[in-house]
Formats: C-alpha cells, structure tokens, sequence
C-alpha cells in the first residue's frame, strides 16, 4: 500500500490529506486529518518516514498559519536545535522567559540552560516536529520530553510505537488529544 500526505488549497483555508492506493496506477482514497490532532508516522527502514514528513515541513507555515513551529531531526545537535528554532537576537531570547507578573527577566542567554528554558516556553504555543523520535538519546532526550509536555501538537517520525522512549511514549500518549497513527510499509529488502 502506497501512502503519502496531500496539502488542499481551498478558500476557506488549508488541509491536510492522507492518500493511499493499494496499487500505483489504482484511484487512491483520500482521508481527511485534522490540523489540531498530534500525528506519529511509523514505519520500517527505507519506508519513507521523512520523506513524508518533508512533506508536511515545506506546507508547515500553510497549515498552521499563526502558530509557532519547532522543528528537528534526531540527528541534529543540541547547539543546532536551539539556532534552527529560536531567534538570533538576546533581547528577543530574553522577551521569552518573563515572570509569572508578566515583566521581562534580565539573563545571561549565552547559558545553554537558558536557551532551552526559552525553547520550552516558546513551546507553549507551537506546533513540535521531530524526525526520528525514537533515536533520541541523553540531554536531547530530556529536551524533547520538556518540549512535548509543553507544545500545542506534535508531528513526529518513528520506526515503531515500541521503540520510542517509554517516558517519551507516555507523554505522548496521555495527552487529551488523540494521537493519528499512519503506519509506512516498504518493499525495499
């Protein structure tokens, strides 16, 4: 079965599809996903998990126009993580972290603490995006379980439900949302 994701432009706004054929040349059946829905793509190897959530990558600012967005890879570095997905700027670091009265903090943001404290409040209101959940390890590990207990949705890649971290898995899973499941298969030996 050949599954992929489809973005709809329509007036009223952006949608997101699921479309799979049992065959290449058969009429393929589109299903509609939800936007506000977390969505966990799994597969083997050579499945095309990332090719798939690319995809949703370069239609991300179409179908969450006025969220934020934090996006990963597993592979990438903790310093990498943090330049991608927060802003250059100190000052605007800083606007992140505000106290619970709603004034600004003033901080060293040069701290790696810090910043992943920022990356987690901007969290708060974002939509996470990890390519290979299952492979995180260490401080990133800890990051993204902080990330996930924090964001708005998540979209994110595995090879299975069982190989992701079970402390992972169980936030994940005990959300109030549902979590979509699209399971990738392969032909490839």
């Amino acid at each position: 079965m050949i599954k992929y994701f489809r973005i709809k432009k329509k007036p009223d706004g952006n949608y997101l599809y699921l479309r799979e054929k049992h065959k290449k040349f058969d009429k393929a059946k589109e299903t509609y996903l939800s936007k506000k829905q977390n969505l966990l793509i799994l597969g083997i190897e050579a499945s095309g998990k990332s090719a798939r959530l690319q995809t949703i990558i370069k239609a991300v600012d179409l179908l969450w126009k006025n969220e934020e967005k934090i996006i990963f890879k597993a592979t990438d570095s903790l310093s990498e993580i943090l330049h991608k997905n927060l802003p250059d700027d100190e000052k605007e670091i800083s606007c992140l972290l505000v106290t619970e009265e709603g004034e600004e903090i003033e901080l060293d943001t040069s701290k790696q603490y810090i910043k992943f404290q920022a990356l987690s409040e901007k969290a708060k209101k974002s939509t996470l995006i990890i390519d290979d959940i299952d492979r995180l390890t260490g401080k990133k590990l800890e990051l993204t379980k902080d990330l996930v207990r924090n964001c708005k949705r998540f979209v994110a890649t595995a090879k299975a439900e069982t190989t992701i971290n079970r402390t992972l898995h169980n936030l994940m899973f005990r959300k109030r949302q549902k979590v979509l499941q699209v399971q990738l298969t392969s032909k490839a030996s």
